[in-house]
C-alpha cells in the first residue's frame, strides 16, 4: 500500500469523521483522506485547528504530525509515545548498546552518505572520484569526521564553489531546509514505529534534540533532497520563498526510488526496512543496511 504525505495549509480546520482524515476549508473546499493510508501530516500555516480526537487516531496508526512555524519551514514532529508492541525490551536493549556497536552503524551511515553524494555528484556529470576516495577512508565512529568534509565537498560540487550552507538563509538553504524536516519526519515515525526510541542516538547526542537517532539515520538519504533542489533551481531563477510548487515537489523525496538488500523500493517503503535494520544494528550488533538512492543522469 501507498502510504500518503497530506500537506495543509492555513486556513483550515482537521478533525476525524470515522477513520478519515476530513480537511475543512473556510470556501468549502477541502478534503477526505483515510487515516489508514496517511503516514504524514504537515501543517503550514498559523491558522489551523486540530481536533483531539483527530490527534489521538493519529497517534495509534503512527501518523506523524510535522508542524511549520511562520516562515513556513517544519519546527516540530509530533510522534506516538511507542509504535511497537516491544517498544519497552527494545528500549531497554537501545539503552544497553554498546560503544563498539553504535560506532560501527555511524561508520556504516557515513559510508553510505558519502556513497550516495558521489552517486549524485556523477548523476550531474561531475568527478566523483574525491568522495568515493573519502568513503574508503571512513573508520569506525569516523573519528576523523571525514563525514563534514564529504559534505562539504559535495555542497560544492552540486551547487557550485559560492554556495554556503546556512539554515537561516533563504533559496536554497531554505529549500533544503523544508526538504530535510520532511525526510526527517518520515524517518523518525519508521524509527518509532520499529520500537527505537529516537532521542536515543548512535552519534548526534544534543540534549535539546529529541530526534538524535532519526537525524543519524537520515543522513545518507540528503543527497535525495539535495537533487531535488538542484533539479528546482535548474528549472529557473533561485526562488526565495517556499511556495506550495516547490514544497510539492520537495515533499516527493518521500517516493523517491532506493535500492534496499537488492530490491528498488520508494523510499517511505524501504523506511520500514532500514529501521527494522537499524534495530537489529543497535541492539542486536547485526551489520547495518542502508538504503541507496537511484540517481538518473541529468
Amino acid at each position: 500500500m501507498s502510504l500518503r504525505v497530506v500537506s495543509v495549509a492555513a486556513p483550515a480546520v482537521l478533525r476525524r469523521s470515522g477513520e478519515c482524515l476530513v480537511v475543512e476549508k473556510p470556501e468549502g473546499a477541502g478534503g477526505r483522506v483515510p487515516l489508514d493510508d496517511t503516514a504524514v501530516i504537515v501543517l503550514d500555516g498559523m491558522e489551523i485547528t486540530l481536533t483531539h480526537d483527530l490527534l489521538a487516531a493519529c497517534a495509534s496508526r503512527n501518523v506523524t504530525i510535522v508542524t511549520a512555524d511562520d516562515r513556513h519551514l517544519p519546527n516540530g514532529v509530533l510522534l506516538p509515545v511507542a509504535g511497537h508492541s516491544t517498544h519497552t525490551e527494545v528500549l531497554r536493549r537501545q539503552i544497553e548498546a554498546s560503544l563498539p556497536a553504535k560506532k560501527r552503524v555511524w561508520r556504516t551511515v557515513v559510508r553510505h552518505k558519502i556513497l550516495a553524494q558521489a552517486d549524485l555528484v556523477a548523476s550531474l556529470g561531475k568527478d566523483d572520484a574525491r568522495l568515493r576516495k573519502l568513503a574508503a577512508r571512513v573508520r569506525s565512529g569516523d573519528p576523523d569526521n571525514v563525514e563534514g568534509a564529504a559534505a562539504a565537498l559535495a555542497f560544492e560540487q552540486v551547487f557550485g564553489w559560492a554556495f554556503l550552507r546556512d539554515r537561516d538563509e533563504p533559496g536554497l538553504n531554505a529549500m533544503l531546509n523544508y526538504g530535510y524536516a520532511v525526510v526527517r519526519a518520515a524517518v523518525a515515525r519508521a524509527v518509532v514505529g520499529a520500537g527505537l526510541h529516537p532521542a536515543l542516538g548512535v552519534q548526534h547526542r544534543n540534549r535539546f534534540n529529541p530526534l538524535c537517532l532519526a537525524d543519524d539515520a537520515m543522513e545518507p538519504l540528503r543527497p535525495i533532497v539535495d537533487r531535488l533542489v538542484f533539479d528546482l533551481a535548474a528549472g529557473g531563477p533561485t526562488l526565495d520563498e517556499l511556495v506550495p510548487p516547490v514544497k510539492k515537489r520537495l515533499i516527493t523525496a518521500l517516493g523517491w526510488t532506493v535500492t534496499f538488500s537488492d530490491l528498488r523500493l520508494p523510499l517511505f517503503v524501504g523506511l520500514e526496512r532500514y529501521a527494522a535494520s537499524l534495530r537489529r544494528a543497535v541492539c542486536e550488533g547485526e551489520a547495518l543496511e542502508v538504503p541507496r538512492p537511484v540517481f538518473e543522469p541529468t
